[in-house]
């Protein structure tokens, strides 16, 4: 592990924290950890996944086949490496038990906890590891008296992984083992920011939320890093954000008492409390929308999302607020799955110039760059004339044809200012391995045909201003 920390106790009664014990700049890592405490993947992406790199080298080279372990079947690898590496950090303690389940498959919690249960009977943790785990907060009192369906789902798993494993522990102390995985994890991410499964490293859950928080984090494999989003002091407390702060205030402090039982008192919420008191019932129905949409086809999906969109607008709602956030990126992430790439482009560009900037105003924020890959990658599509889904007609897609934009220029444009963030950058070294590998192949194609677009500046900024064109007719 290498950090810039020290954990101590933290103000404003929100117990432990890390502190910065020398002063952090932009982009500079505040804590790197290579080796989890546990780390597992969500049950639907064992299929498509690596179990021991995580995606790692899956990003790297899209050819590979995975292969499942010849003893449960139920986790699957990239290599023999990935294989023995994992086998040697805990599958060798669970692969007969995996068997033993056939066809079944526990649930992703009961796995973790069934992994750490049996990694500390083989005394597989150092002393320090265990004890910072062991001082971790369960909230057990506060799941029993106020969400009976979690308090249920981690007694069962409780059981589950105590009649599996064979271990002495009690069902109690398992029990206050799933308690604190569900209180101090962090959703493990590859390296553009989907989420994979859970992972939890005692030391990194020190860190307290914020909804003005100075830090960010991201996986590359198993491997977890926090950077610095903005300038840390020496001796100032390290803080991420536990939900998504462009939220409203009522609903950042329902997502933070649902799932991790206290309220935040940070600048930002105490200036909004005042005036933000509940939702209106506009904010609400949209939310409600965007509650059921993924579980519609495409088409019906992504009706409802513009009619949502609409809504707030014709409400008085501004683009850069929620729900009208969070409407736009899944309405992207519909038109993709619908094979629409023209309108998932027209929507990705207003969000990159439109949205983003004033949401978050540094051009590091990763879910900034995230954004700017995926418009990168649909220009890429676009200027590679790859053919829309059967599915789709022409008048379900919104006509580029009409602002003639050059796609290359804009591929090779978004990618550069990647690139040449990524000192400074938020993201972790996986997205950046991504983005300057398509940016050199990008680039040497240009050269390839005698055409440098470092002396194109003219004829960039003429293809953006095409692209606000555009932008104005999908906003309104």
């Amino acid at each position: 592990m290498s950090t810039k920390t020290t954990p101590r106790l933290a103000p404003g009664g929100l117990g432990r924290g890390l502190f910065a014990s020398t002063d952090i700049a932009v982009g500079e890592s505040v804590l790197d950890i290579p080796i989890p405490f546990v780390a597992v993947l969500d049950t639907q992406r064992l299929e498509d996944t690596c179990s021991g790199c995580f995606g790692q080298k899956q990003l790297e080279n899209e050819e590979i086949s995975l292969k499942a372990c010849t003893g449960c079947q139920v986790v699957k690898y990239c290599d023999k490496t990935c294989q023995a590496k994992d086998w040697k950090f805990a599958h060798a303690l669970e692969c007969s038990i995996f068997q033993q389940l056939k066809p079944r498959v526990l649930p992703i919690n009961a796995r973790a906890v069934l992994r750490m249960v049996l990694r500390s009977g083989r005394r597989k943790y150092s002393s320090e590891e265990l004890d910072h785990f062991l001082q971790l907060e369960t909230h057990i009192k506060d799941i029993r008296d106020q969400n009976a369906p979690q308090w249920e789902r981690i007694s069962l798993s409780s059981k589950a992984v105590k009649t599996y494993s064979g271990t002495d522990m009690s069902e109690e102390v398992i029990s206050a083992f799933g308690a604190k995985l569900e209180l101090n994890s962090f959703n493990l991410t590859n390296a553009l920011y989907d989420r994979i499964g859970v992972y939890l490293h005692p030391y990194a859950a020190l860190i307290n939320h914020s909804c003005t928080y100075n830090s960010v984090a991201s996986f590359d494999g198993p491997n977890l890093h926090i950077k610095a989003l903005r300038p840390i002091p020496k001796d100032s407390q390290i803080f991420i954000s536990y939900i998504d702060p462009t939220n409203p205030y009522p609903r950042r402090q329902s997502d933070l008492q649902d799932r991790y039982y206290f309220t935040c008192h940070c600048s930002k919420c105490e200036k909004e409390a005042t005036t933000s008191s509940s939702l209106t019932p506009a904010q609400q129905k949209a939310y409600d929308i965007l509650s059921f949409t993924s579980d519609l086809p495409p088409t019906e999906a992504t009706q409802s999302l513009l009619s949502a969109i609409t809504l707030l607008q014709t409400s008085g709602e501004q683009i850069t607020t929620q729900p009208s956030i969070s409407l736009r990126d899944e309405l992207i992430a519909t038109l993709l799955t619908s094979g629409k790439f023209k309108s998932a482009f027209a929507h990705a560009a207003a969000r990159h110039l439109r949205i983003d900037p004033v949401v978050y105003p540094s051009e590091t924020h990763p879910i900034r760059q995230v954004h700017a890959w995926t418009l990168a990658k649909l220009a890429i599509h676009l200027s590679q004339g790859i053919e829309q889904h059967e599915t789709t007609t022409p008048e379900e897609e919104i006509a580029l044809e009409q602002f003639e934009v050059n796609f290359s220029l804009i591929v090779w444009s978004v990618l550069g200012m990647l690139v040449g963030a990524e000192e400074k950058g938020g993201t972790g070294p996986g997205f950046k391995r991504l983005v300057r590998r398509a940016f050199g192949e990008v680039n040497g194609e240009f050269l390839a045909g005698g055409l440098d677009p470092r002396r194109l500046g003219e004829g960039v900024k003429a293809e953006w201003g095409k692209v606000d064109r555009l932008v104005d007719v999908v906003v309104g």
